[in-house]
């Protein structure tokens, strides 16, 4: 029997029971069952009423249900007396007469009146259980504790239907579906035996094909059951509460009663429509809806019986009481109000600006950027909501026309004013795709800034200041110019720090700006400035898209440095999938791209490689921070793996520290490479001095030996050999390397000893004459050489020979 334990639960000891569940949940079927004596109670005497047509006083109703009853035992009780003052006594007598108990069961008893209700409530002291059905009982359940009446509640998850329940369902409606298509069924529909039924009728080749989605199965749904339920708190709330993509307690609150709120948002749960997730700007756990089901909803089900203008004032109202100000700004934008919603989000534009299509934006996302040209901060929202590419023509033009509204205020009015309008014009260049105007715009930001903050213009900088100017360190971050971008974090940093509750009410502007200093420091193979424990725990409660890519690449490099490639891939493959485009963070990409190397993933490597320039602005070439030179030998192995000349990520100036190598990393990271280099060439010399200045790089933080993954095993002791010779060579822990040496696939490829000779030769730079004379030989021998290399290895081109070669560690 279906619906089992529905039924069981209609045995339940208390007085009153509240029975709860939505359109097309079996509710009647249940109470039909239950009426033909199903259940644990077989010796009570059970009647079932629609509310439809009920006497509305306690009389009216104790005469039906007498009369029901007398049918029901086929021989005559007393008959009730005339008098309505003597019907509790005559009732009472009656029910001893009986001596069995009696239960009363009503469906839809939210189209109940207040009489009707009442009247069901006088039952009770005549000792007689009540069960009360319908789609929304909690007000009349909220009357019943009023009146201090005990009662439990049956709610919808005791009608969703069990697995094996849902295979009977399907047989009893005469489909045959595979095991896999009635699992793929069951989770659609969570069980609903309305949705299962719809499915086998309306979507016969989705649902046997194991197809089937739960908001295609909902929109089914609802075309038959639509949701206009008249007296049903519970469906007004639905049909309001999906108008906006996530809600809190309190803005709930304001669209219902206080008390049923609670009641509906765990119900919203229970129907498996969102789940609650903590939200770190409101600080509390907020309801989110499944969107797609949201939107089923939104285009489904009736529109609310309030005006759209009453019903967006009652969401301002709503977000006001929450302190909800993503919520505000979204309907302030959604009522046009632009010129409010543009001021409050200058004030944070930081913290609120959009990952990206947060659905809570959807109504800026309908304006047009042309619409927000003298609005800066919703015309940067705005863009935030578009996928990376190509720039549209219209936003192309609205950033234009921005940039010549910005013109006057980046060259002159107060400081801070003239430092919110650059940063503003950079976030419009950078869209736009203009490179050197990005370059100029910063370098006049990096210099105004250095005089604001060492000025007495400093103290006049408060809260807006400071989301401006993370916001500048978000967009450089994000144009892969990490380490510019961990220097106006820090300097952002020091402000907060002088002023926290005035510049940073939340504490989440200091956290972010640290862990952008905390990643260059790592980045750079520098110790860690501060305790880095608070800033990169829970991860999975991060929810902007710059802290979980921030936090991700911090993470990165000590699985890097430890030799682990697939953990270290796995950090930035978590924060790829939860950002909304990862290709609009072109670092993110190139560093997955180095990882590539390492993990030998070639298809991935020129993926990634591709994503790179797909996204950043970058060109071939040296980079602008000339104190990384040495960073080109790194962005020069990387292009000679893919082919193709890949461009230097950094470009915009930076300013070293001094007194103290500025990138150890990088250069610790290129001696490695020399150093093998040397061993395989046969250089000792050469290999010592690489090892020497690798261990001058060497700080108290280890660094890793990652480059080494092409090396083989035995290449890995001859270096841990050499090194012991060289002063202080133990610091390097080569040891380590021993883990993941000769980590490559090695396709079998067997090379002649002079094949191996004219390898060596190649990867030192070296001509076809220069090679014939090293060898004793002829140029066309040198020649015949190369080419049986480039035909074992499959390749056509020089650059092409090395890359496979140090692919396969030959």
């Amino acid at each position: 029997m279906l619906h089992r334990r529905a039924v069981d639960a209609l045995d339940a000891s208390a007085p009153l029971l509240f029975f709860e569940a939505v359109h097309g949940s079996g509710k009647w079927t249940v109470l039909r069952q239950w009426e033909s004596g199903a259940g644990s109670r077989r010796s009570e005497l059970r009647l079932l009423y629609r509310s439809e047509g009920l006497p509305a006083t306690s009389a009216g109703l104790t005469r039906l249900l007498w009369s029901s009853l007398q049918h029901q035992l086929g021989h005559d009780l007393t008959d009730l007396p005339e008098d309505d003052a003597l019907l509790d006594d005559a009732v009472a007598r009656g029910l001893r007469q009986i001596r069995r108990p009696v239960a009363v069961a009503v469906h839809g008893v939210e189209r109940l009146d207040d009489g009707a209700f009442d009247a069901l409530m006088h039952l009770l002291g005549s000792g007689i259980r009540l069960i009360l059905a319908g789609i929304d009982v909690s007000p009349l359940a909220l009357r019943a504790q009023r009146r201090g009446v005990y009662y439990s509640m049956l709610r919808d998850r005791e009608t969703l239907l069990t697995l094996s329940e849902t295979r009977a369902l399907v047989e009893e409606r005469g489909a045959a579906l595979t095991e896999m298509a009635s699992k793929v069924l069951h989770e659609a529909t969570t069980g609903h035996p309305g949705l299962i039924v719809t499915c086998l009728e309306s979507l016969p080749v989705e649902t046997t094909a194991g197809l089937v989605t739960r908001d295609r199965a909902l929109m089914e749904f609802l075309l038959g059951e639509p949701l206009d339920e008249e007296g049903s708190d519970f469906v007004d709330f639905l049909r309001t509460a999906a108008r906006v993509p996530r809600l809190t307690t309190a803005e709930a609150a304001v669209l219902t009663e206080q008390e049923l709120a609670p009641r509906y948002l765990s119900r919203l749960l229970e129907l498996s429509l969102g789940r609650m997730v903590w939200h770190p700007l409101l600080q509390e756990r907020v309801f989110r809806w499944d969107e797609s089901l949201r939107l089923v909803l939104m285009q489904s089900a009736p529109p609310p019986r309030e005006r759209k203008d009453d019903l967006v004032d009652r969401f301002v109202a709503a977000a006001r009481v929450a302190g909800d100000d993503e919520l505000l700004i979204s309907s302030l934008v959604h009522t046009g109000r632009l010129d409010e919603a543009e001021a409050l989000l200058r004030e944070q534009i930081w913290d609120l600006l959009p990952n990206a299509m947060d659905p809570l934006w959807s109504s800026l996302a309908r304006l047009s950027p042309l619409q927000l040209v003298d609005r800066p901060a919703l015309l940067s929202a705005r863009l935030r909501l578009s996928q990376s590419g190509p720039p549209s023509p219209a936003s192309l033009r609205a950033v234009s026309g921005a940039a010549k509204v910005l013109v006057d205020c980046v060259d002159a009015g107060a400081p801070w004013k003239r430092m919110g309008s650059l940063i503003y014009s950079i976030e419009f260049a950078l869209h736009a795709r203009e490179r050197e105007r990005v370059i100029e715009l910063f370098r006049r930001a990096r210099g105004l800034l250095g005089d604001l903050v060492d000025a007495d213009a400093a103290e006049a900088a408060g809260g807006r200041e400071m989301s401006e100017l993370l916001l500048l360190a978000e967009t450089v971050f994000r144009s892969g110019n990490t380490i510019p971008a961990a220097e106006i974090a820090q300097l952002a940093a020091q402000l907060i720090e002088a002023d926290p509750v005035g510049r940073d009410p939340r504490g989440e502007r200091l956290a972010f700006a640290r862990r952008l200093m905390l990643h260059d420091h790592r980045a750079r193979g520098l110790e860690d400035g501060f305790s880095p424990e608070e800033l990169l725990s829970g991860p999975e409660l991060l929810w902007r898209d710059a802290d979980l890519v921030v936090t991700a690449m911090t993470l990165m490099w000590n699985d890097l440095d430890d030799g682990d490639f697939a953990a270290a891939d796995a950090q930035l493959h978590a924060a790829a999938v939860r950002v909304h485009d990862p290709e609009a963070w072109p670092i993110l990409m190139l560093m997955r791209a180095h990882i590539a190397v390492y993990r030998q993933s070639p298809g991935e490597l020129e993926a990634f490689i591709a994503a790179f320039e797909r996204g950043t602005l970058s060109v071939p070439g040296p980079f602008a921070q000339q104190s990384l030179s040495q960073m080109q030998r790194v962005t020069d192995h990387l292009s000679r793996k893919v082919g193709r000349a890949v461009p230097s990520p950094g470009y915009l100036p930076a300013f070293p520290d001094g007194g103290r190598p500025f990138y150890p990393r990088t250069q610790f990271t290129v001696h490695l490479m020399e150093a093998l280099y040397a061993l395989r060439a046969g250089r000792r010399e050469a290999l010592a001095t690489a090892l020497s200045q690798a261990v001058a790089l060497t700080p108290r933080r280890e660094l890793g030996l990652y480059t080494l993954s092409s090396a083989s095993g035995e290449e890995v002791q001859s270096l841990r050999e050499i090194a012991e010779d060289v002063p202080g060579g133990t610091r390097l822990g080569l040891e380590r390397a021993l883990r993941f040496a000769g980590n490559t696939l090695n396709p079998g490829v067997d090379l002649s000893e002079r094949e191996q000779e004219v390898l060596r030769h190649l990867r030192a730079g070296a001509t076809n004459p220069e090679m014939a004379r090293a060898l004793f030989v002829s140029v066309n021998t040198v020649k015949f050489h190369r080419a049986n290399l480039m035909r074992k290895l499959d390749v056509t081109s020089r650059d092409r020979l090395l890359q496979k070669a140090d692919q396969f560690g030959l």
